[in-house]
């Protein structure tokens, strides 16, 4: 996996007077806006490797060693890594800004209950974050304030743009009726007024029993929905079921960005990437 390594980082502890703190992140969405934050003063390292489930992160002695070094953790927290909670435990000065417990942010429930993580998906949350971030890193780095600062704002100032393609481009599918594989798009659909019709699966790890896939079959004929979209970690084949009644199956959704390389444009190219399967499904003629 690409790493992305801080430049002039003391080795252990809170970085010293005129250092720029090392930082350790999450996923691709998350460890790109720390480095928009960061801007030419250094970059994170990021914890989830490509293609790999951040639920069950499992952390190499390498990556174990960048945890001890860092002084910061940014992450979404231990609903989406419960690993990487229990690793950050052999790491006791590390300071950790877990975002999805950030006052700041808007937090949904999955439909069967229990807080949805993927807070990520909703912009006006990764625009408050944006300041979060910048007032931690300065807390570590005075020195660096007013670096952090400009670069907090010069991204808000790009996410509003996206924001905006965003909403137009989606605007135009908004009334069309979809399913996922699973139940990660509440914020997504929320912000851009989505026909979200629910998920086959209930929550990250959960499997689908055969109540809840002929509950879905019922609200799908139901509700004439269109397009059914898999994602990038799980098997597509519970989804493809779906195609026997006329419902068009879209490209596979990546959500966490897992097959992203990390760096300040991710957060971006998860937003796009998701708009353009959605819409490219959503307007193409019925089967």
């Amino acid at each position: 996996m690409m790493r992305y390594l801080v430049l002039g980082l003391s080795l252990f502890g809170m970085p010293a007077l005129g250092e720029v703190p090392q930082v350790v992140t999450d996923i691709p969405p998350i460890t790109a806006l720390v480095a928009q934050v960061m801007g030419d003063l250094g970059q994170p390292v990021q914890m989830l490797e490509r293609g790999a489930d951040e639920h069950d992160m499992q952390l190499r002695p390498s990556q174990m060693a960048a945890l001890s070094r860092a002084t910061l953790l940014v992450w979404i927290g231990p609903d989406l890594t419960p690993g990487l909670d229990t690793a950050r435990q052999a790491a006791p000065d590390l300071v950790s800004l877990a975002l999805l417990n950030d006052p700041a942010t808007y937090r949904q429930n999955y439909d069967g209950g229990g807080i949805n993580p993927h807070a990520w998906l909703d912009p006006n949350n990764a625009r408050a974050w944006l300041g979060r971030i910048a007032t931690e890193l300065s807390a570590q780095d005075p020195e660096h304030v007013a670096v952090y600062e400009a670069n907090a704002e010069k991204a808000r100032q790009g996410l509003v743009t996206l924001d905006a393609t965003l909403a137009a481009r989606l605007a135009k599918i908004s009334a069309t009726p979809f399913i996922t594989y699973h139940d990660a798009y509440g914020y997504f659909a929320t912000h851009y007024a989505l026909a979200y019709d629910g998920a086959l699966a209930l929550g990250d790890a959960a499997l689908p029993g055969a109540a809840r896939i002929s509950a879905l079959q019922q609200r799908v004929a139901q509700d004439h929905v269109t397009c059914a979209f898999p994602e990038v970690q799980h098997d597509p084949a519970l989804l493809a079921q779906f195609s026997e009644k006329g419902v068009k199956l879209g490209a596979a959704l990546d959500p966490v960005g897992a097959l992203l390389d990390p760096g300040p444009e991710a957060y971006a190219k998860l937003l796009t990437d998701l708009t353009d399967a959605l819409t490219t499904c959503l307007t193409l003629p019925q089967p």
